[in-house]
């Protein structure tokens, strides 16, 4: 820190370089946003429904609809994983924007962990266990425990307990700077 450079100067910097780079990886979120969206909808909802009406099958049999809701029910985690995707632009967006730091802005790294967590979750119980049921299996609690959804439902939680926490702090300094500025 230079001798004409304060602490408000060096923090005025280092958000304006946070906003440049911000900028400058919000359209990638929304490429990866929308092409994760064109793959959902392709792989899970186009692909499927086409298989059912293109290829011969015998209407009284009802797999080939049984397959497209499996289908259908496996796209969940992949959508959620989108909703994450969406939520990381609009936090790359109030970064653009200049704020680094706030309640809004914490609350959105909260979605984010929320939305790993989730796909993690609903991949885990939620998919077999509907896919089961639609199958015609009534009994019992089906679950798809794997490292990566474990890992996926870890990172997530982390990162909503982390993101409030930050949330707190940044609320209490938030508090504490409007009551320094009435002093002032």
């Amino acid at each position: 820190m230079g001798d004409s450079e304060t602490p408000r100067d060096i923090w005025r910097d280092s958000v304006i370089r946070a906003a440049a780079e911000a900028s400058r990886l919000q359209p990638l979120a929304s490429i990866l946003l929308a092409a994760a969206l064109l793959l959902i909808l392709g792989q899970y909802v186009i692909g499927p429904i086409s298989e059912v009406f293109f290829n011969e099958y015998d209407p009284g049999d009802g797999r080939d609809y049984e397959s497209l809701i499996h289908q259908i029910v496996e796209a969940a985690p992949p959508l959620i994983l989108a909703w994450g995707l969406w939520e990381t632009r609009n936090y790359l967006g109030r970064l653009a924007r200049g704020e680094v730091w706030g309640p809004a802005t914490a609350m959105l790294l909260g979605r984010i962990g929320d939305a790993l967590l989730w796909a993690a979750a609903i991949a885990m119980i939620v998919v077999p266990n509907i896919q089961n049921w639609v199958s015609g299996g009534f009994g019992g609690f089906d679950w798809n425990f794997e490292a990566e959804y474990l890992v996926l439902a870890g990172l997530g939680l982390l990162l909503s307990l982390i993101a409030r926490v930050v949330r707190n702090v940044v609320e209490v300094a938030a508090a504490l700077k409007a009551d320094n500025d009435q002093i002032v």
